[in-house]
């Protein structure tokens, strides 16, 4: 029980660490998270292994759109309680943001922590270090498709409005955990709306 909201937990795997949360959101919440980010969706980029900065790529097929952290009151809501809920300093985490994935629309198999050896690494980590989390909150149902999957795990979460999905990128040494390569499979009926909340190891500037 958190102090604004009753969760329950659908599901736990330990290595990695992988969590759903059932009715993190309210049907109200997602709607108003929704309605205020559709007017500003646009393509959504990757980091760019070379240098760290933000490019277009056809792994990643969805609009999207940030917030900074506490930008408006419903952001500031949502970013408390995962502060609560995981007991990590709101400060520590990078602005919501907010997805659309249409017919067909998807996001190939990827790592959201930053690889020590690429070259971006050291150029993203100056502001907060690794990213040590993921938390995803799925903002609306779909007919068919656009479920989570972590493919070295075999096993899938299908979006449900209002549940939320906690996966932690690193272990408990800091050290970065494989096992974490996850894809948004393609949704083939309806719209996914997502919201993305990515949490690093320091304060993120």
């Amino acid at each position: 029980k958190l102090s604004d909201k009753e969760v329950s937990l659908g599901f736990t795997c330990y290595k990695p660490f992988v969590v759903v949360i059932n009715d993190f959101l309210s049907d109200e919440e997602c709607q108003l998270l929704i309605q205020d980010a559709d007017s500003k969706l646009k393509t959504s980029r990757v980091v760019n292994p070379e240098d760290g900065s933000f490019i277009e790529h056809n792994a990643r097929t969805s609009t999207s759109t940030g917030y900074q952290r506490g930008q408006t009151d419903i952001i500031k809501t949502v970013e408390s309680r995962i502060a609560e809920l995981i007991n990590w300093p709101v400060d520590h985490g990078e602005g919501l943001q907010i997805l659309r994935y249409e017919d067909g629309g998807e996001y190939r198999p990827h790592f959201d922590f930053f690889d020590p050896i690429k070259k971006s690494s050291s150029v993203v980590m100056k502001k907060g270090g690794q990213r040590v989390g993921t938390f995803l909150m799925y903002l609306s149902d779909v007919e068919v498709g656009g479920s989570t999957c972590f493919p070295e795990m075999k096993f899938e979460v299908r979006p449900r409005k209002g549940a939320a999905l906690y996966f932690a990128n690193t272990d408990l040494n800091g050290d970065i955990d494989k096992l974490t390569l996850h894809a948004g499979l393609p949704v083939t009926s309806g719209v996914k709306y997502l919201a993305t909340k990515w949490l690093r190891e320091l304060p993120y500037i």
